[in-house]
């Protein structure tokens, strides 16, 4: 997603600019071999979030993913499409660059829409840059944005998931620990299902469906 897509849908005061990122980023890939697993691919467009600010479910993940296969296609975030704020689930992506996220929220999708999901979740992510496997340990400025947007969640009274790097997003976001936050059974399966979510599960529907209070 280019910096204009994003800020094309983006409330004012949310706009993001990777230009911080990019020493550090520099000095980190030099450390580590072109086909790294943690080697942050800057070829890709950052994506510090995916989704409506102000969604009811606020999705905490680690990084976008990349594919190191040879010759996999669908490492690009593709453009933004008109009423799909969560554009991994548009029609046209899902059986290629949105399939994780599809595959993840099917049990949400079935139940109330896709395109209903799309609009009421917002996926927020630790580190912007895409990898094969994330690196907890490394800390870059765009951080404080992602703390920014959380703090905006919280204020508007989101349902919050953590899935990865629970200790991490606390240290981030210390004011997290006066909700309850969702969670996994594991923090490597990100799926928003019944039996991946057991007892939080009925208020991430409530939230995603509107019946929050």
């Amino acid at each position: 997603m280019s910096l204009l897509q994003m800020e094309a849908t983006t409330p004012s005061g949310f706009e993001f600019d990777c230009s911080a990122d990019l020493p550090f980023v520099e000095t980190y890939n030099a450390r580590r071999s072109r086909d790294a697993r943690t080697r942050l691919r800057t070829e890709i467009a950052p994506m510090p979030y995916e989704g409506r600010i102000g969604a009811p479910l606020t999705w905490l993940l680690a990084n976008p993913g990349y594919d190191l296969s040879p010759g996999y296609a669908f490492n690009h975030p593709p453009p933004l499409t008109p009423g799909w704020p969560l554009q991994s689930l548009a029609p046209a992506y899902r059986t290629g660059y949105g399939k994780w996220t599809w595959d993840r929220l099917r049990e949400l999708r079935e139940a109330l829409g896709d395109q209903h999901v799309s609009q009421n979740v917002l996926a927020v992510q630790m580190c912007p840059w895409a990898s094969a496997s994330f690196d907890a340990g490394l800390w870059l400025p765009s951080r404080e944005f992602a703390r920014k947007l959380v703090l905006h969640q919280l204020q508007v009274g989101s349902q919050f998931v953590l899935v990865r790097s629970e200790a991490t997003w606390r240290e981030l976001v210390p004011e997290l620990g006066k909700v309850t936050l969702a969670r996994t059974a594991h923090p490597l399966t990100a799926y928003l299902s019944r039996g991946n979510l057991g007892p939080h599960w009925d208020a991430v529907f409530r939230a995603v469906s509107g019946a929050a209070t």
